[in-house]
């Protein structure tokens, strides 16, 4: 009893007690909603042609009865003493005098009474009642030297109602034949109509099966179906590739932990059978520090693309991009080359740059304002310095002593392009098509030792996580570029973001 009563209360706290029409099927819904309609509409129909019968009926009783009135008012217009002769069979004529004497009638004794009371109604077309019966009249009153005549022509009302109920009947039974077919059309229709989405909900249940290869079927109509199983498709193709992509980087995250982990617990081992050697046992955590710093850059990595990814995620789901000034990001390139500068100072590396700010419009040369709206990106200062911190500390890595870096921001052709541009070895072609893929790396031509300075945040350094070029391609999609490199002929690799300028 306890379960049968909560049933209830279930439901109303979801939204209320369930209608007896939220227990039917979609095409039983659309059946009965159609078929009401359809009921609503032919019950109009048969009430107002009733109503023009009705209106025909009468307008034609009137145009007989005044038939029937008509020769005798002709002849008592000319005639005071006429020679009045009986009417045709089955029709209601009487004559009365201006003394009041029924001259002629072929009336009903109980409407002959009521002739009396007809003499003074003015002419026209009434409705009498005699002994319950109804009576349409029409009444006329010539005038000739004798006086003022009464000429009374009367039908029967029953007639009239005979014919529009039996018209009734037929336009009602007419109307239940027509809704029915139309109900049973209705489910027809609405099984046909219906079909593709059985077959979309056959194949969403083999999702759990085979997940990967299932793809719900597009109807060869352009209807809403269609578009229906298209946005589905996608929506589900765009779940696959984030499903795959997030199995493949916890495959890649444990591979590349695996390798430090391992190493480190080694270096712990050795440290722990070095204990009394304390020159021995400094080196061991020396090294195990090293390799703490490579774990936590892995960590900080994975850290940073899960929060890129998060971001794309609420931007998808409405929230508005950050947008940020030329002029803005043009300081934070400043600032992120002032921190590179202090890797880079360990290795007497060069690091400089140059901003090109946006043309002035109607002036020959650059500069922000004077004539121009300056140029916003969707980009914050926190994503333009993982972009130039990212690439140039991948290279001060990979540079020997001496080597310089050239950072450049410049607005041109409707985009903001950042590059940078190094005098180191460069990188194999074969590497350049998954230089941005996550953990990858190139070979030794670009390997030196890692970066001496973990606090930089530098991803993609040699002997790092293969992370970093991944975390520059992510910032700049976020933002709705692109990210390319390429090695320079005379030497050297250069790394190109665009950025399109907010609309």
């Amino acid at each position: 009893m306890s379960g049968a009563d909560d049933a209830p209360r279930s439901d109303h706290r979801r939204g209320g007690p369930i209608r007896p029409l939220g227990l039917l099927s979609l095409r039983a819904r659309i059946t009965i909603g159609s078929t009401a309609i359809a009921a609503i509409v032919i019950l109009l129909l048969v009430l107002v042609m009733r109503f023009q019968v009705v209106s025909v009926v009468a307008s034609a009783t009137r145009t007989l009865l005044d038939a029937d009135a008509d020769p005798y008012v002709a002849t008592l217009e000319v005639d005071s003493d006429p020679d009045l002769s009986s009417p045709g069979n089955a029709q209601l004529v009487a004559v009365v005098s201006p003394s009041g004497e029924i001259v002629l009638s072929t009336m009903p004794d109980r409407v002959e009474q009521a002739l009396g009371s007809l003499r003074s109604t003015p002419a026209g077309t009434s409705i009498i009642t005699a002994s319950g019966s109804e009576y349409r009249v029409v009444v006329e009153h010539p005038v000739n030297e004798a006086g003022r005549w009464t000429v009374v022509a009367a039908r029967n009302s029953q007639a009239e109602a005979i014919v529009v109920d039996d018209l009734t009947t037929t336009l009602s039974l007419t109307g239940l034949a027509i809704l029915l077919a139309f109900g049973v059309a209705s489910w027809v229709l609405a099984t046909t109509a219906l079909r593709p989405v059985n077959r979309m909900r056959r194949e969403a249940e083999r999702l759990s099966v085979a997940p990967e290869r299932a793809e719900l079927p597009v109807g060869p109509a352009r209807d809403e179906l269609a578009s229906l199983a298209t946005t589905l498709n996608a929506f589900l193709a765009r779940t696959r590739q984030a499903t795959e992509r997030e199995r493949q980087m916890v495959s890649d995250a444990s591979h590349e932990l695996r390798t430090p982990l391992a190493i480190l617990t080694t270096q712990l081992d050795l440290a722990s059978l070095d204990g009394n050697d304390a020159a021995a046992l400094a080196a061991h955590i020396e090294r195990a520090k090293h390799s703490v710093a490579r774990l936590s850059r892995l960590a900080n990595d994975l850290l940073a693309l899960s929060r890129i990814e998060e971001s794309e995620q609420r931007e998808q789901d409405g929230d508005r991009r950050p947008e940020t000034a030329w002029s803005d990001l043009g300081d934070e390139v400043m600032a992120a080359v002032d921190r590179v500068r202090l890797i880079a100072s360990a290795k007497d590396v060069t690091v400089d740059f140059d901003l090109e700010p946006p043309v002035a419009v109607g002036g020959s040369g650059p500069g922000i304002g004077g004539g121009t709206v300056e140029p916003r990106y969707r980009i914050d200062t926190g994503g333009m310095a993982q972009l130039v911190t990212n690439i140039a500390g991948n290279a001060v890595a990979a540079l020997p002593r001496g080597g310089g870096i050239f950072v450049s921001w410049r607005s041109t052709g409707g985009q903001g392009v950042l590059q940078i541009t190094d005098d180191g070895p460069g990188v194999p072609e074969s590497f350049i098509p998954v230089a941005f893929d996550r953990f990858t790396r190139p070979d030794e031509a670009r390997t030196s030792r890692p970066n001496p300075d973990p606090s930089t945040g530098a991803g993609a350094l040699p002997g790092g996580s293969g992370l970093g070029l991944a975390i520059v391609r992510a910032v700049a999609e976020r933002a709705g570029g692109t990210a390319s490199l390429r090695n320079v002929p005379a030497g050297g690799l250069e790394v190109t973001i665009t950025l399109p300028e907010v609309r």
